[in-house]
């Protein structure tokens, strides 16, 4: 996390960027008292900030509160989709003036973009998706003829015999 302080006549803008967490929330809430007893106006920049938890948005929510009760106006600008999130989720947007959102990640807003990698869907340790052993002992001729009704509705079933696993039979 970084944070860079820049005040433009009776404007304090707040430069954040990285991961706001518990170990960083300290020193946004420290800047913005800062710059509450320095202007009139604090806007906090949040369009390289690609993370923020519970204590980050605690601290805006603190400066927001501060800055009120000193008569001093609190907005956040350009605030990245990460961040959005995490407001809107805590229905904090209604909340919050936030003056603009830059509606992209905030990989994309930086000026070294990183490529964002999707991990690989990988199967729960919970569901053994291998095909059950019974039914691929048995010979065709064993199954009823009409098997229509076990077609269509697949059954899941707990098979004890190897623990916790559950197999899905169609």
């Amino acid at each position: 996390m970084s944070i860079e302080q820049k005040i433009e006549g009776n404007i304090g803008k707040l430069f954040l960027s990285g991961e706001i967490d518990l170990d960083g929330s300290p020193e946004v809430r420290e800047n913005i008292k800062d710059l509450i007893d320095k202007v009139n106006v604090i806007e906090v920049q949040l369009s390289k900030v690609n993370y923020i938890d519970s204590s980050g948005i605690a601290a805006l929510v603190e400066g927001m509160q501060l800055s009120k009760s000193n008569s001093k106006e609190f907005s956040l600008t350009d605030v990245s989709n990460e961040v959005m999130k995490v407001i809107k989720l805590a229905h904090l947007d209604k909340i919050f003036k936030i003056k603009n959102v830059t509606g992209a990640n905030a990989a994309e807003a930086s000026s070294d973009p990183e490529p964002v990698q999707e991990p690989e869907p990988q199967a729960s340790e919970n569901v053994d998706l291998s095909p059950n052993e019974e039914t691929q002992a048995q010979p065709k001729e064993s199954e009823p003829e009409n098997n229509q009704t076990e077609e269509t509705s697949p059954s899941i079933k707990r098979d004890d015999d190897d623990g916790d696993k559950i197999k899905f039979k169609r």
